[in-house]
């Protein structure tokens, strides 16, 4: 789709995805300072730019997102450091713990019953109660 676009249109949207500021990116991507404001909004009209935008946008977002492997080394990183307060290594040490499942508890119950037999218990304590 970014190939529709030429090379101004495409800085445009690139310096606009980082810094929102439509005029300044307008100037920063080669359009004049006299007429930046009307061709930023000019631009941001253009469906094509505005995709390209979000296709840029949405990759930032995702480049800033840790996974799940970046929390950890940070956790484990406050967990050992120890200039952090004994309260914030701990809880890092707890989070780690819930990320890993190392507090699932773990039953293992084989349960089999006949319904006769607790039918006869049932009936039983019927009786005593009367």
């Amino acid at each position: 789709m970014n190939d529709k676009l030429n090379a101004r249109q495409k800085k445009f949207a690139e310096y606009y995805a980082q810094s929102g500021n439509a005029t300044e990116s307008a100037i920063k991507a080669g359009y004049s300072k006299k007429y930046a404001n009307t061709n930023a909004s000019k631009l941001l009209q253009n469906t094509t730019i505005v995709q390209y935008i979000k296709e840029l946008s949405d990759k930032l977002k995702d480049e800033r997102i840790m996974c799940a492997k970046d929390r950890q080394v940070t956790l484990s990183d406050i967990a050992r450091n120890g200039e952090e307060e004994t309260s914030d290594r701990i809880r890092a040490i707890d989070t780690l713990n819930k990320m890993t499942g190392e507090y699932t508890l773990k039953v293992d119950a084989n349960v089999s019953a006949e319904v006769s037999k607790l039918d006869d218990l049932i009936k039983q304590m019927s009786v005593d109660d009367e």
